[in-house]
Formats: structure tokens, sequence, C-alpha cells
């Protein structure tokens, strides 16, 4: 007896080292992946529309339920084995999914009895295929997709493969003679070489093909699981489950033992992770979309500067360039030499568009021509019959609504606002005057860039 709870108590600690191994391994696999979704931001889309199918595997011990079984007090993962299961599972909606699922292990049992009749055991490989109809709770109404932890449910219908062999006889080939005293010898109790009998020890080798005289059963069988089990989501793509299956097998033979009408079971607990593969969502853009090697060594208007380092895109073909991208300007009056019409201005002068210096009288006539654009804003169609009190209230009122404007929102950029003498708003040609007559004073904080922006600001107002 003794001999036999330390052989248990052994296979039960490898089981165990095996599932605490598996669940580190599992635990560390997903901290990886939630670092790596943290990082770039990966699709975070539970909603299940993008979801192809989920495919996983895992670890668990199997246990035995039958006519050896029923009579023994001891708990059910006495005799545990292990097993290792794959599935792929398809949902189809948001509560119901189809699942294959294959199983691969095996089961055991050993009675221990000073009744020398009972003392029988087996074990048996064991191969299962099965189609379960699942039901998901995480589906909106009773809980949240996304939610971290949810139940779910499974019925199917599958085929198991079973073989069970016997531990009959030791290494040496010696049959196991049991005795009323609780050991096992090599003569049977009450034989004729009974008192030079000396003690054996099970091996637990299995090597013996189990058979009954009778019946030669099927050693194949359908069989119904039962699962329920728990998720634990890490990641719209990445899941835990821990669960346990109990299957109810259409034979009474998986121990070799029929001696009832009731068939024999097994439970199935298991430790596993899921990988679900999505397709592409076409609503969505994802990070994997978009070539950043290509992005980093771009130069989308061919000046030679990545567009990364470039201050002027856009440049034309052909134009030389800064190390910033900007084309050149050798005289540094803002305009680019290609636009330049007078590619060597004076240091500090005043240009227009072109780059051409602008002299006292070419600043006049623009003001006068500003003048005349405001004058026609003012023509408006007018009978030859209107009295001179008419068209001064037109004026008037068109004076007021241009007066008002100017009042009510002001455009002027912030580095021009200083130049606005009045502060009605309008910059003129009075006002230019004094922000050129400072600048040369040196009474203003105005820069040869600044009165440069503040003339075009003019012409643009």
């Amino acid at each position: 007896m003794h001999e036999y709870q330390q052989h248990v108590d052994q296979n039960s600690y490898f089981v165990m080292l095996k599932i605490t191994l598996t669940s580190i391994s599992i635990i560390l696999i997903s901290y990886l992946n939630n670092s790596v979704y943290a990082q770039y931001g990966f699709d975070d889309d539970y909603s299940g529309k993008t979801d192809l199918l989920s495919v996983g595997g895992g670890i668990g011990v199997l246990s035995f339920m039958g006519d050896l079984s029923k009579d023994n007090k001891l708990t059910k993962y006495t005799n545990i084995k292990t097993g290792i299961a794959l599935s792929a599972e398809k949902r189809f909606g948001s509560v119901f999914g189809a699942q294959l699922n294959g199983m691969f292990g095996s089961i055991a049992y050993n009675e221990i009895s000073r009744d020398v009749t009972k003392n029988r055991n087996f074990e048996s490989s064991l191969f299962t295929v099965s189609l379960n109809a699942m039901v998901n709770l995480d589906n909106d109404v009773i809980l949240k997709r996304n939610s971290t932890f949810s139940p779910y449910f499974g019925l199917g219908v599958g085929m198991t493969k079973f073989d069970p062999f016997g531990d009959q006889k030791d290494a040496n080939g010696t049959t196991y003679h049991f005795w009323e005293d609780g050991s096992i010898r090599d003569q049977a109790e009450g034989s004729s070489g009974a008192s030079s009998a000396n003690i054996i020890f099970r091996d637990y080798s299995y090597e013996t093909q189990l058979v009954d005289s009778v019946t030669n059963y099927k050693r194949s069988a359908l069989f119904i699981p039962l699962t329920f089990g728990l998720k634990w989501k890490f990641s719209p793509k990445v899941q835990a489950r821990i669960y346990a299956s109990y299957n109810l097998v259409q034979s009474d033979w998986m121990d070799n033992v029929a001696e009832n009408n009731n068939n024999d079971k097994f439970l199935y607990t298991a430790f596993s992770i899921h990988y679900t593969i999505k397709k592409k969502d076409p609503d969505k853009i994802s990070y994997r979309d978009i070539d950043i090697k290509a992005m980093d060594n771009s130069d989308s208007d061919g000046d030679g500067v990545k567009d990364i380092n470039d201050y002027c895109q856009g440049t034309p073909k052909g134009i030389k360039v800064t190390e910033k991208g900007c084309p050149l300007d050798s005289d540094n009056d803002g305009i680019a030499d290609y636009l330049d019409k007078e590619p060597k201005s004076e240091a500090g002068a005043l240009v227009d568009e072109n780059g051409v210096t602008l002299s006292d009288d070419m600043i006049t006539n623009r003001y006068t021509d500003y003048q005349d654009s405001i004058i026609e804003e003012r023509v408006v169609v007018i009978s030859d019959a209107s009295s001179v009190d008419e068209l001064q209230s037109i004026e008037t009122k068109i004076q007021n609504r241009i007066n008002e404007s100017r009042k009510s929102q002001s455009n002027i950029p912030e580095h021009l606002v200083d130049a606005d003498a009045n502060q009605d708003g309008f910059i003129s040609a009075n006002e230019i005057s004094l922000v050129i007559d400072g600048f040369f004073e040196g009474t203003n904080d105005f820069t040869v860039q600044a009165i440069h922006d503040l003339i075009n600001y003019f012409f643009e107002q």
C-alpha cells in the first residue's frame, strides 16, 4: 500500500509540475503580448466582427470513473494521468460557436484491497475527437464582449479509442499473486510452494493487453462531452482557459470490466491558451499598412533632402536647396533665387514678391492702387436722377460698413500689431512709414524681415 501511494504521489507531483510550468509560460507570453499591444497600439477590436478562427492547445489531467473505481473511497484525482488537447473554434454571432477538439492522453486505475479478488489494475492510451456546440456568456447581454473573465458551456459528440493494458508481471516476468495480508508474492497463497514464496513489488509497467474471456468488445466508442470553462482574456487575440470536460462514454469496457449497466466516464480538467486569427478590418488603418522604413527614407520632391528633414516641401525639380531642403536665397531678401528677378538686392532692402527692391514711389503707387480698389467696391448702380444727398448717404453707409468690419475683427498678425498706431485694425501707408522711420532711428523692435512681412500684409489686407 505504501509503495503504491508513493508511486501515486510521484505521478501527481510530475503532473502538477507540468501544469505549473505551462501556466508560468502562458502568463509570461501574455505579459509580453500585452507589452507589444501597449507599445504599438495593436487592433483592440473585441467585437468579433474580424474574427476568423480561434486555435488553442493545453495540458490537463484525466481521471477515470468506472467499475474499478466505483467502490473506492479515494478521490477521483488519485489515479490521474496527463492529457494534451488541441482545438479549433469558430464563433457564429455573439452567443453560439462550434469547436472541433482533439485530445491524446491516458487513463488508469489501481484497486488496493486485502480482498485478493479486488487488486485489479489497468492503464489505457486514450485518443478522442469531438465536435462541440459552444455557448458563450460574453455576448453583450449577460457580460460585455471585452470582459476580462467570462464563462462558457459546451455540449458535443465524439469518438474515443482506448486499449486497456494491465500490470500483471514484474520486470522479471514473474506473475503477481496478491495475498490477504496485503503483500504481493511470487507464489499463490495456499499453493504447495507458498511457504517459500518471496515478496515482490509492482513495477507499474502495464505490459499485458487485457481481454475478457467471454466478450470480444470494441476498443472504440461514441462519447458525449459536457464542458464548463472560464476564459481569461489578455487581449482581443490571446486568451487563456481553465475548463473541465465530463465525458460520458457509450461503453463499459474501458477498464476491461463490465460489472453493471453503467457505462464508463472520464473527467478531463485542463488549462489552455488560445489565439484568435483575425481578418483585416477594411474600415481601420493599421500601422502594418505603413512602411515605416520607406517613410524614413522618402524624398517626395526629389531635392536630395529626406522629407523628415525637409523644411520646404514641394520644391520644384532641379532647384538647388540648402541642407534643410529650402531653395537657395543668395541675397537673403526672402525670395528664393529661382523666383528672384533681382538676385543681388542690397542687404536690408525691402522687396516685392519678385525680389525687386521697393522704392518710395513704388510703395506710394501700390497704396494708390489699393485706394482705387476700395473706391471700386463702393460703386453701385445709381440712376442718373440720383441726387447728391443720395450719393452721400450711400457713401456714408459703405464707409460705416467698412469701419464696423475693421472694428469687429482684426486680422493683423501678432508680430505686426504694434504697427497699427491708431488701433483701428488697418495698416495704412503712413503707419508703414512710421515703422520704417522707427527702424532706422532705433525706436522700435521691428526687424528687416518683419518690415518685409508688414509690407506684404499691407497689400493683402
